[in-house]
């Protein structure tokens, strides 16, 4: 036998014997939370569902509260999108980028205008994957890129899949700055332009980061139906009217959309 191989039947045997019980425990309770992204869970539910102490399950979830990936609302606990960045590290590991890369440049190519994928991380947007057209408006953004999820259309997607609690106790750490005339500076009307983006499915914003950028974004779903990321098109403001970015582009993006979650629930699943 070769030393390398010595040294990784090695390595296996050491780690079947050093098994961490409470990290493996730790996972199993986000495994449990992952069968329904929108259920709480009480301590005393996690405890019996995985056959643990309470006192094991109250420890697992309080160090997950202050890891920032479950909250604690009236003594249930949730889900946060802080664990939506597991899944994408998965992601990236895979070349998640390389993966969806061709759908993104035929989308550019159809429309000539900027194609990227976010994902949410508390009241920011997160960009995993961007592919640019060349225009002379151009937004220094990439892969890696964070932006105020209220003033971007991906945000507000993601942000509309959120239970209105969740939502309403996020939009509360913002603070609401005018960008340009169109920038919304009124919180209640915040909230209930999310709202109305979780009831048309899409998000198109004109002009209110920036006056000469409009933009437009969907959802992608998991398998199970859960909003994991945001799909958008960057656009020049004055090259579309509202109507034509219904009439025309948003059926493109719904498309693209599809082709990418075909992608994820068949390879790369996320739950």
């Amino acid at each position: 036998m070769s030393t390398h191989n010595k040294e990784s039947s090695t390595l296996r045997a050491a780690s079947r014997g050093e098994r961490l019980e409470s990290l493996e425990r730790g996972l199993r309770v986000l495994e449990l939370f992952g069968q329904g992204a929108s259920r709480a869970y009480s301590m005393i539910e996690v405890a019996d569902q995985l056959r643990i102490t309470r006192a094991s399950a109250l420890r697992i979830l309080a160090t997950l509260e202050s890891l920032g990936y479950v909250r604690l609302d009236t003594r249930a606990y949730s889900l946060t999108p802080r664990v939506l960045n597991l899944g994408y590290s998965y992601l990236a590991a895979l070349g998640f980028q390389n993966i969806v890369r061709p759908i993104l440049l035929d989308l550019v190519k159809k429309t000539q205008e900027t194609c990227s994928i976010g994902v949410l991380d508390a009241m920011e947007v997160v960009y995993v994957a961007r592919e640019e057209t060349r225009r002379i408006i151009r937004i220094d953004l990439n892969v890696g890129s964070r932006l105020p999820a209220h003033l971007n259309s991906m945000g507000r997607v993601l942000l509309s899949a959120l239970p209105d609690a969740q939502l309403k106790a996020l939009l509360r750490t913002i603070k609401l700055e005018r960008l340009t005339k169109r920038s919304i500076l009124d919180k209640n009307e915040l909230r209930e332009r999310i709202q109305r983006v979780r009831v048309q499915g899409y998000c198109y914003i004109d002009g209110e980061v920036d006056d000469r950028i409009a933009g437009l974004a969907t959802p992608i779903r998991d398998r199970d139906g859960n909003t994991v990321a945001a799909l958008n098109l960057s656009l020049g403001f004055d090259r579309y009217s509202p109507q034509a970015v219904e009439s025309t582009l948003l059926a493109m993006v719904m498309d693209t959309t599809q082709q990418i979650e075909a992608i994820l629930h068949r390879d790369i699943p996320l739950s």
